[in-house]
Order: structure tokens, then sequence, then C-alpha cells
């Protein structure tokens, strides 16, 4: 090899090796050091700059869902049943709340029961609407209970109430009576950033001493973000002129596969 070469290729190695010794040291000198402050989970902490080598934990109480109401109510042959929950964690939702309402006569003797499951999101509070049920005999008076235990999860995004407010809410009777008694229409708008495929809609209808008198429900499908659409539900059966409707719209924001 040219003794020439030789030399430069020496240098040019001595060189690399300098420089990327400086830059190591550089980099050991600059680069953030792991503490109980930085922000990060590592050197063994249960959380976030808690557990482990630094201080405990703190431990966050969850509260248990709150039952507000629950009623029976009846639609010609059958029952529909509505209860009223309220998530008092401002930061923790559940993906799965499971309930079920039981049915008796007037010998307090159970003649059927429902369940289901919905999910309830941070700081919400929501109606649950079962309807078409049929029981074997007349039913005196159901209750409400929600069973197991609510598994919480820290809730990412849209806490509270989903901005999915319901405008220009309408009670009219069917005339000439066909698909129905009579039916409650409106507006869904998403004032979110997100595009949901499905949003749930209860609407409960009640006399003039805030008690529910009918209630119903329906979906809306792909409901992109901005967007305004009309709603219609339906209630087949004769009922009292409600003195005022509520309707709610709400959605899943546990399941990724609902947002876009």
């Amino acid at each position: 090899m040219d003794y020439k070469l030789k030399r430069q290729l020496i240098f040019g190695s001595g060189f690399i090796f300098v420089l990327v010794l400086l830059l190591a040291v550089a980099y050991q000198s600059f680069k953030p050091q792991v503490s109980c402050t930085d922000g990060v989970r590592n050197q063994g902490e249960q959380k976030v700059d808690c557990g482990g080598p630094c201080a405990a934990c703190k431990e966050t109480r969850l509260r248990d869902v709150e039952v507000l109401s629950h009623n029976l109510l009846k639609a010609d042959s059958v029952y529909d049943a509505v209860a009223q929950v309220r998530n008092p964690n401002p930061a923790h939702g559940a993906r799965s709340l499971v309930y079920v309402f039981h049915f008796y006569d007037e010998k307090k003797n159970m003649i059927g029961e429902r369940s289901g499951s919905v999910y309830l999101l941070a700081g919400q509070t929501r109606y649950i609407v079962e309807s078409n049920i049929a029981l074997s005999q007349q039913a005196a008076f159901e209750a409400f209970s929600i069973t197991g235990t609510v598994a919480w999860e820290i809730q990412e995004r849209l806490t509270g109430q989903a901005a999915l407010p319901v405008f220009s809410k309408k009670f009219e009777k069917i005339s000439p009576p066909g698909i129905g008694f009579a039916k409650v229409t409106g507006t869904v708008e998403n004032q979110t950033q997100y595009t949901f495929s499905a949003v749930d809609v209860q609407v409960v209808l009640v006399d003039k001493n805030q008690q529910p008198i009918a209630a119903g429900r329906t979906q809306i499908n792909n409901l992109r973000f901005g967007e305004s659409r009309a709603l219609t539900v339906l209630f087949p059966s004769e009922i009292p002129l409600p003195v005022d409707v509520y309707a709610e719209a709400v959605t899943n924001v546990f399941d990724d596969s609902n947002i876009r």
C-alpha cells in the first residue's frame, strides 16, 4: 500500500474515533437524566414519576355509579323500562356497565328480568332504555341494579357529556295511526372533531311531575364531525301528551373502531 495513502487512512480513522468519542461525551452530558420528575415511566416506576424508587403513587378513589331513577312503563301488552345513572368520576369511565331490571307482581314474586350492558363515559349522566319486554303476567313494579364490578379506566378523550346536542325536539301524534301512535323528531349535531360510526339516541317523555311516561331509542350511523342529522323515534302504543321531551345522544369513545 502506498505510504501516503496508508498515512491518510490512519489519520482518517483517528479523526473519526475522536469525533465519535466527543459526540458520546456530549450526549452523556446533555441527555435528560432519569429522575422522578422527568415525566417518563422508567427506572421501575409503578406509574409516571411515582412508585418504585420514587415516592408512593397516590391512590385514586373511584366512586360507585349512582342510580338516579328507574321506572316501569306499560306499553299495550308489553313493557318498557328506563333508568338514569350518573358516573361521578370526572376522569374515569367504563366500556361495559352491566345492569339488570327485575320485574315483580303484586305479591312481590319475580316474574321476569331483562339484562344488558352499556358504556358509561367519565362524568356522564345517561339513560338506559329497554323496550318491548314481554312478561307472563302483569307487573306491579321493577327493580334496577348494577351487577358485578365496574372496570374503571382513564378516559383519554371527550370526558364528560360528549358534544352531541339534540336540537328541535318535537312530539307529535301520527295521523292517521299506522306505523305508530306518535313520534319524536329532532336533530343531532356532532360538535366534536371526530366522526362516529354509531351514535345512540335515547328519548324519554315525562309528565307534569317529571315522571317518565314513555321511552324509546334509535341509532345514527356514520355521523361526521360538524354534521347535523335528523332523528325519529316511534312510539307504537297510545300514551298521554307529554309535558317535556328529554333526548340525549351518546357514543362509545372507548371503542377505537367507533371513532375516525
